[in-house]
């Protein structure tokens, strides 16, 4: 299993764009250097009326399959 941390910085307008279809992932670089491509659905938890800000541990399996995200 492979642990990410990423920082997230995205204002709500931007989210809105997954819900008009002009998005449908988020491209964000890791702390360790790594750039990742992260549907936008699993961050609709932590979508506020601002956006998504915050500091999130994302865990893959060996296949790189999205296993969990939480946020720090």
């Amino acid at each position: 299993m492979a642990l990410v941390v990423v920082d997230v910085a995205l204002a709500a307008h931007k989210f809105l764009d997954m819900y008009q279809g002009k998005s449908k992932y988020l491209l964000v670089q890791s702390r360790d250097g790594r750039r990742i491509q992260l549907p936008l659905t699993i961050f609709r938890p932590f979508l506020t009326h601002s956006g998504i800000y915050g500091t999130f541990e994302v865990e893959f399996d060996q296949n790189y399959r999205l296993l969990d995200i939480k946020k720090k």
